[in-house]
């Protein structure tokens, strides 16, 4: 029997942060309600359907580890003392030490889970740039191993990040008319880490500097343990699926953008196998 969920009851069923439903529901076209009169009357839910979306949201999960992070680390902090500058898009405002490392961990961890996810679901072998370079480079992933032998992929593929709560793979314009810039495909991911993993990461070192100090009975309770992170994949479009907008729900932006909502790209198994045979 299909059972008919409320609003609330389907947030419970799906373990959401509820914020992170109403935009997955309403914004990223994750899954829909029943339909309604003239958009009126109460949002009701078909469990069935949840299940299937939740079955299959389940399987685009890949779990980062100590390793991974460590990884990603490395190749934020080589870039952060090698003076590259990360500014924010339409500004030229410059990031913080704490969140440019966020940015860059977080954009690397989404390669890695990309290349976890298809070696776990399709056996499929790549490799991925983590080289530095002194300009942007477009293609992430470099080279197809195939039975012990890579080659150079026949497609070039952009790995995407956002919070997991982002409704749409938003790409800046000079990302996709910039021929130099561009890719053939994009890979959305969702990384789910944490703002405070520097401080997960050096926990020992922090307790050891303040365990002194006046307020630490406040929050000695509450310094988080460093835990394994979990990505999804959310899926991929082509350079071409992408819309062109000046803004989305909730953001308006300062110039052209590339979009496509998260519950739009390819995701099912076909389509991740029939990129894995153009790649």
């Amino acid at each position: 029997m299909n059972k008919i969920l409320s609003k609330k009851e389907a947030v419970r069923f799906l373990d959401l942060d509820e914020k992170v439903f109403e935009n997955y529901f309403r914004n990223a076209g994750e899954f829909a309600c029943l339909p309604r009169p003239n958009n009126r009357g109460r949002l009701l839910f078909e469990e069935n359907e949840l299940k299937q979306w939740l079955e299959a949201y389940n399987r685009r999960i890949v779990e980062l580890t100590l390793e991974d992070y460590a990884l990603c680390l490395d190749f934020a902090l080589a870039q952060h003392f090698r003076g590259y500058v990360l500014s924010d898009w339409g500004t030229a405002r410059q990031r913080e030490f704490g969140q440019k490392i966020t940015n860059w961990v977080k954009g690397q961890l989404a390669e890695v889970a990309v290349k976890k996810f298809l070696k776990q679901e399709f056996g499929a072998e790549v490799e991925l740039d983590f080289a530095l370079h002194e300009q942007i480079v477009p293609q992430d992933i470099i080279s197809i191993v195939e039975k012990g032998v890579k080659r150079e992929p026949r497609l070039g593929v952009g790995i995407k990040s956002s919070k997991p709560k982002s409704a749409y793979l938003v790409l800046s314009e000079n990302e996709v008319v910039l021929p130099e810039r561009r890719s053939e495909i994009y890979i959305f991911c969702r990384p789910d880490m944490p703002d405070d993993h520097l401080l997960r990461l050096t926990r020992k070192q922090i307790i050891e500097a303040v365990k002194n100090q006046p307020h630490y009975h406040v929050y000695k309770e509450q310094i988080p343990y460093f835990e394994n992170m979990h990505c999804e994949v959310a899926g991929w479009c082509t350079i071409n699926d992408l819309e062109k907008t000046t803004e989305i729900p909730g953001q308006k932006f300062d110039g052209m953008r590339f979009v496509k909502k998260s519950g739009h790209l390819h995701r099912d198994k076909k389509s991740w196998e029939e990129l894995l045979k153009g790649l």
